[in-house]
């Protein structure tokens, strides 16, 4: 019969509580329930992680037992703490492994977005053959005219007669920045957009969609914002960007 323990999680700030129990060592215990709530899990105690911060609770032992006297036990520490963050008159069990929890995602009948409208990646989506690439337009700042480019390469040959600056000029696009006389843009196609979605902090609701990264910036934002929407993406659940968590979806 394999033995675990029965433990307490404190929130440092408020004083509240929880019980539960686990056959796991604590510090693979304590990361199990961090990592939940950087998957957006609804617990309790999962809100308060994310709402206080890691950083403001503590986890420490109270008793050990065989696995089979967990629910006795836990209920009996549970009598005398009383601790808030447990479901009300809910037994504790044992949390499902990490490699079950599901990541957070809009059920389909809520997209606002339709993949089959998606054009297939291709040469043909991409450019003209010649020099494959994202396709940018540059706008020249004294004329007002803009001008539309199958690569950076080419715009690079075109506006200063070096192809070796295509590289600051594609830096200038991703950013909608200034270089050589024009601003420069990334033309995104549809098979080149990612969906893009915003959970609120505070009520943990889906609040914001867009096509797009470039359209959730230009909605929100400016171009200045790239970085901060960018780390959101790249860690989900731990960065937050105009109040809110952002996924790829």
């Amino acid at each position: 019969m394999a033995r675990g323990i029965i433990y307490l999680i404190l929130n440092k700030q408020t004083g509240e509580k929880y019980i539960g129990n686990t056959i796991l060592a604590m510090n693979k215990e304590w990361v199990h329930h961090i990592d939940r709530s950087k998957r957006m899990s609804s617990e309790p105690l999962h809100k308060a992680f994310r709402q206080h911060g890691v950083h403001n609770f503590m986890i420490k032992e109270l008793d050990e037992c065989d696995e089979s006297e967990f629910n006795e036990k836990t209920n009996h520490w549970i009598e005398q703490y009383k601790p808030e963050y447990n479901p009300i008159q809910t037994p504790i069990i044992q949390p499902e492994p990490i490699k079950k929890e599901k990541k957070i995602e809009l059920p389909k009948s809520k997209r606002k977005y339709n993949s089959q409208n998606l054009k297939p990646f291709n040469e043909q989506t991409r450019g003209n053959g010649k020099h494959l690439g994202l396709k940018i337009r540059g706008k020249n700042l004294e004329t007002g005219i803009c001008k539309d480019y199958n690569s950076a390469r080419e715009a690079a040959m075109d506006v200063t007669g070096n192809p070796n600056a295509n590289g600051n000029i594609l830096s200038a696009a991703r950013h909608y920045r200034k270089a050589y006389g024009h601003r420069w843009q990334i033309l995104e196609e549809k098979s080149k957009k990612k969906a893009v979605f915003g959970v609120s902090k505070k009520t943990e609701q889906i609040e914001a969609r867009y096509e797009s990264i470039a359209a959730a910036i230009r909605d929100l934002g400016g171009s200045e914002y790239y970085t901060e929407i960018m780390r959101s993406l790249k860690n989900p659940g731990k960065y937050t960007w105009k109040d809110m968590w952002w996924f790829y979806g």
